[in-house]
């Protein structure tokens, strides 16, 4: 039986832990507060088989910094992040401390902290990326927990991760539009293979709900409600390469997201002015 240890007990990691443990398969521990004395977390570190990484991605190398600094060997252990936007390179010094390590991107929206199993890891996709040995865990974690592991490419990560803005964040902003103007329907069209696009519709449904149930301001999460500059500036870059077409519609409801951030009081009036400062560089450029 694998002993599971999570780092961060937020929106994602909450709804992790309770679907590991819901599973009977894992021993699941969880470092919980920032307080957790630095004596404990190496003791729970020393335990685990597996680690996650479930932190904001700002915060994601410190995380890796400390469990370097407990001291505890490393060899064999497997580590995951949950970000979407980073890669697994994002804990590569762990592999110099005998580490396997790699990404579990759970393609889904966490609006709220829980208590309890919401069935909310059912029939979603994860993105695994990293070393063999983690990718391997990784479907298998996956499966356990009724969800649709698939592989991905270290350097797709950032377009896997732009998609998943479109289908959440940009949706929660798109809904923000419609409620000001009070239409009832929107379709969005563009994707031509069902397949590909079925990775993302239970992001895109699991939204909707939380738009239902708390609306769109209450529902919006991502890079930009968290004032994540540095990844907004990744998605920028890696679609002025690839995409002029798709940089423009990135964009515009970037703006209109910052503007639903704004009025969810999640970032500050100055920040919104970098956000537009920033995409306003992009739109001379082209």
């Amino acid at each position: 039986m694998d002993k599971i240890l999570l780092i961060g007990f937020g929106k994602l990691g909450s709804h992790l832990y309770y679907s590991l443990l819901s599973t009977g398969k894992y021993m699941v521990t969880s470092a919980k507060k920032r307080s957790t004395k630095k004596s404990i977390l190496a003791g729970l570190i020393r335990s685990a088989d597996v680690i996650f990484i479930c932190v904001q991605d700002s915060k994601v190398a410190k995380a890796a910094e400390s469990i370097i600094k407990s001291g505890i060997p490393l060899k064999y252990k497997i580590i995951f992040h949950t970000s979407g936007a980073l890669t697994s390179d994002a804990i590569a010094e762990l592999k110099q401390h005998g580490a396997r390590t790699g990404s579990f991107h759970p393609v889904q929206s966490f609006a709220k902290r829980t208590t309890r199993l919401t069935n909310s890891f059912k029939d979603i996709y994860i993105a695994a990326e990293g070393d063999k040995p983690a990718v391997k865990k990784a479907y298998s974690i996956a499966k356990s927990i009724g969800s649709i592991p698939f592989t991905i490419k270290k350097e797709n990560k950032v377009y896997h991760h732009i998609c998943c803005v479109m289908a959440s964040n940009f949706l929660s902003a798109l809904n923000g539009r419609i409620e000001e103007t009070g239409r009832k329907k929107i379709q969005i069209n563009g994707f031509n293979n069902l397949t590909f696009l079925n990775i993302y519709m239970p992001l895109a449904r699991q939204t909707l709900g939380n738009i239902t149930k708390h609306g769109a301001k209450g529902s919006l999460t991502g890079p930009i409600e968290r004032n994540d500059i540095v990844t907004v500036k990744h998605h920028l870059d890696a679609l002025q390469k690839s995409s002029k077409e798709l940089l423009t519609f990135y964009i515009l409801m970037g703006i209109e997201t910052v503007k639903l951030a704004l009025n969810k009081k999640s970032i500050t009036k100055n920040e919104a002015s970098k956000l537009y400062k920033l995409f306003s560089n992009y739109i001379i450029k082209q």
